[in-house]
């Protein structure tokens, strides 16, 4: 709302109030001057607040320092995994790490898929991740990876954890248009794969050129190669394959580190 403000000079009020001539005083008189007061206020300083100072938050330089410690968090698992290997992990950097669980809920004959960043592209990398998968039946959880742009229809890498009939194993494959083409490793089982209901398995998987070096539990499975190199750099994302029945697959800890 709009307020005007109405302001009487004082000089007028003054006329008004004292500027009528006494009775019997000649119009031409001199009238003595009416004393005047010689005593001046000085006016009190005006108090003036003094600012609090506050601390200048420096969002870059919080961002920064998350990132440093989760990258040190990072290496420290490296270590403990990979240190007496022959892979430069060293040299590389955290791109992407979660944020929160990340789950793919299946019912019925299902295949899903969860993107990890649409804007997330690498070739040389280390992936890690927690899964734990929960089924009825036999149920495959993996990790997509050098995806092309279309995830759903696109060439891609393709790791996989399966529990079958009483038999664990795991794979890379080469997939297209939805569809299995190849694979650079065949279908592995492994004693370090749990395959009990609700067990969480760890992967870490290194992809180098064309070699894939795969530790399931933090026990190396081998080094294997697509000498043929068919991605060579992609997306990312989490999937899950199941028979029959309701069905999970959740992944927890996850992280990407760039190789140089």
């Amino acid at each position: 709302m709009k307020r005007s403000l109405y302001f009487v000079p004082l000089v007028l009020l003054l006329v008004l109030a004292c500027g009528s001539i006494p009775a019997g005083v000649s119009p031409t008189a001199t009238v003595p001057p009416e004393p005047t007061s010689t005593l001046t206020l000085t006016p009190m300083p005006t108090a003036t607040s003094t600012p609090v100072p506050t601390a200048t938050h420096n969002v870059a330089a919080t961002v920064e320092a998350k990132q440093t410690q989760a990258a040190s968090s990072v290496l420290g698992e490296l270590d403990q995994i990979i240190g007496d290997s022959d892979i430069p992990y060293k040299e590389g950097r955290l791109v992407w790490e979660e944020s929160q669980p990340i789950t793919v809920g299946l019912s019925g004959p299902d295949g899903q898929y969860v993107d990890v960043d649409e804007k997330l592209t690498a070739s040389n990398f280390i992936l890690k991740s927690d899964v734990t998968w929960s089924a009825t039946g036999i149920i495959v959880c993996g990790v997509i990876l050098r995806s092309e742009a279309n995830i759903e229809e696109g060439k891609q890498y393709q790791f996989l954890y399966m529990r079958l009939s009483g038999l664990p194993a795991w794979a890379i494959e080469v997939h297209e248009f939805g569809w299995f083409q190849n694979s650079p490793t065949n279908v592995k089982y492994s004693s370090a794969l749990n395959q009990e209901n609700n067990a969480l398995n760890q992967v870490l998987l290194v992809a180098q050129e064309e070699q894939f070096t795969v530790y399931i539990n933090g026990v190396r499975q081998g080094r294997f190669y697509d000498y043929s190199k068919q991605r060579s750099d992609g997306a990312f994302a989490f999937l899950g394959y199941q028979d029959s029945g309701t069905g999970s697959c959740v992944f927890e800890n996850s992280w990407i580190w760039e190789l140089k």
